[in-house]
Parts: structure tokens; sequence; C-alpha cells
């Protein structure tokens, strides 16, 4: 048979093998459970888009009312090269408050060369 005009051969029993004929019979229970598992999801597919229908956003906010607490804080630092004048403290709190030259309470001193006090 040259020239490719015969017949093609196929594999036997193909891709697919046959289901045997006791796993493919139709029973009361396989169709009751069949309907049972229909029922459960069409009941779950439209409960589920009616609450992703239903849904609201809503928004809040919380204002503390508790007073303006303040912390103690102490630090020394020393800048040879600037004057007292000059200095000033600035305080931000993690929500971003921000005061500036806080200097009621800050003491400054000048210093000489070598770090000591200058009176």
């Amino acid at each position: 048979m040259a020239g490719g005009g015969g017949s093609s051969k196929r594999p036997s029993g193909g891709m697919y093998k046959r289901v045997p004929k006791d796993l493919t019979e139709a029973t009361m229970l396989g169709g009751l459970m069949s309907i049972l598992c229909i029922t459960t999801v069409i009941v779950l597919f439209f409960t589920e888009t009616y609450a992703f229908l239903r849904t609201n956003v809503s928004t809040t906010l919380d204002v503390d009312e508790t007073p303006d607490q303040q912390i103690r804080l102490n630090f020394n630092i020393t800048m040879h090269n600037l004057l007292c004048a000059y200095a000033s403290v600035d305080v931000w709190d993690s929500l971003g408050t921000n005061k500036q030259n806080v200097t009621s309470n800050v003491e400054k001193w000048g210093v000489d060369r070598e770090g000591r006090r200058v009176a």
C-alpha cells in the first residue's frame, strides 16, 4: 500500500476506555443525590449573589476625646557651632500633630570649646 491511499490504523480502545455498565445505570438514590446537589448549588448561588448586592460601605471616624496628655522628655545635646538663640525643638507625634518651637521647659546653656558650661 504505497502512496498513502490505504486505511488509517487507530489504536484499539481509543483514549477513553468504556465505562462498565453497572456504573452507568440510573438509580433512585443517584437521582435524589443529583437533585439535592443541584438545588444546593442554586440556593448558594442566589444567596451569595443577594449578599453581594446588598452590601453597603460604611465609614466611621472616632475622635479621641482624652485630654492632651504630654510626656516628659529629657535630652542632652551639645552643638558647638550653634548659638542658643537659634536652637529650637519641634515635636511630631504618630498622628502627624506638629508643635513647633516648644521652648517652655527647655533649658539652654552656652558651652566653650571643651564642652564646659559658660556662665
